[in-house]
């Protein structure tokens, strides 16, 4: 597993910090959700306050502070664990959080524009596998990607699997903007 201490320190925003989300800050990441993705692929606010509710320690942010002391969020993944062994449109609901499985579904990732290309999504994934790992967490991670993020998930070890069938529904808004893929990542033991 890459270690992060191989990023290029010089090229990161001063002053940043990972951390669980808080209940302050649903806006904030709702907002950088907006920037992320399509309407028919963010999470809604209840899923949003859902997830950090019930599952905080999957659900982390990528935080800068400004010259004026302030916080900014510029990073996000949210998560849930599944009980199944791909992400499903089901398993993207409420309520479908379930704590005693060993799968995490990574729902979203997403890094503000302001601050893409610079290796911030590599830090963010390698800090939360390296966290899922030490702390044992789950078995492996699930996620579901389209075909022009392959490449970056490889490099953080992820394997491509197949088409998402339940997701690419023709029925479904989720899947109008190209097909989704199952990628996974064995987590190690440490």
């Amino acid at each position: 597993m890459e270690d992060i201490a191989q990023f290029n320190i010089s090229k990161l925003p001063k002053k940043i910090s990972i951390r669980p989300f808080l209940k302050k800050d649903i806006d904030e990441l709702l907002h950088l959700e907006s920037l992320g993705f399509p309407s028919e692929e963010r999470c809604s606010r209840e899923t949003v306050e859902y997830r950090i509710a019930n599952c905080p320690d999957l659900c982390q942010g990528l935080f800068v502070k400004n010259d004026d002391g302030n916080t900014q969020l510029i990073g996000e993944i949210m998560a849930t664990k599944i009980d199944s062994e791909f992400i499903t449109l089901n398993t993207m609901e409420i309520g479908q959080h379930k704590e005693s499985s060993d799968v995490i579904a990574i729902h979203s990732v997403v890094i503000h524009p302001d601050y893409q290309g610079q290796n911030l999504a590599r830090l963010l994934m390698t800090d939360y596998i390296q966290k899922m790992s030490q702390q044992s967490v789950g078995r492996k991670i699930t996620i579901i990607v389209h075909e022009h993020l392959f490449k970056f998930y490889e490099k953080l070890g992820f394997v491509k699997l197949n088409e998402n069938d339940d997701v690419n529904d023709p029925n479904s808004d989720f899947s109008k903007n190209g097909v989704w893929y199952n990628m996974d990542k064995e987590l190690v033991d440490f």
